[in-house]
């Protein structure tokens, strides 16, 4: 008689990215669209609304990439933030994943600072990086489950080759 499987675990994707005020989404906007995708940007009630402007451009080049506004009702304090999500991260146990300074977020914000002026990168002190999962009051983009697919298969690997290299040295 064989003993029953354990229940398999339907992970939870989870966004990865930084959070950011909305002149850092401006800064961000400025220096990485053209100036045509940014005449094509809605306005709001500060101007032209950047956020939207850098989403439509990533859907309209197929990237995975997408910045989160907060709700309407979201509270006073709040309503400046944005998060630029780069990347979604799988959590198996339901609760938000840990990012650590050798993981790929670290290295993607470097390089999205490194592509700015210099004078520029200023502004970006104390960006925090960080998960969160898709708003409800959104409709999930199709590539969120495909890419946290991916980045499971990615870490399958790497704990392959992990594994096969600790065998190597003992």
């Amino acid at each position: 008689m064989s003993s029953p499987k354990p229940p398999t675990v339907t992970p939870t994707p989870y966004l990865a990215g930084i959070l950011l005020n909305t002149r850092q989404i401006q800064l961000i906007a400025e220096n990485t669209l053209s100036a045509e995708d940014i005449s094509l940007a809605n306005y709001n009630d500060h101007g032209i609304d950047y956020a939207w402007a850098m989403n439509r451009h990533f859907h309209e080049a197929l990237v995975h990439r997408v910045v989160i506004c907060p709700p309407r009702n979201a509270k006073p304090s709040d309503k400046d933030l944005r998060f630029y999500a780069h990347s979604v991260v799988p959590s198996f146990d339901g609760k938000p994943p840990q990012l650590y300074a050798g993981d790929f977020g670290y290295d993607f914000f470097r390089e999205l600072l490194e592509g700015l002026p210099e004078e520029v990168r200023k502004e970006f002190l104390g960006a925090r990086m960080g998960v969160v999962r898709w708003p409800r009051y959104f409709r999930e983009p199709e590539w969120i489950r495909e890419d946290m697919y991916n980045a499971i298969e990615k870490m399958q690997a790497q704990h392959k080759l992990d594994g096969d290299s600790e065998d190597d040295t003992t």
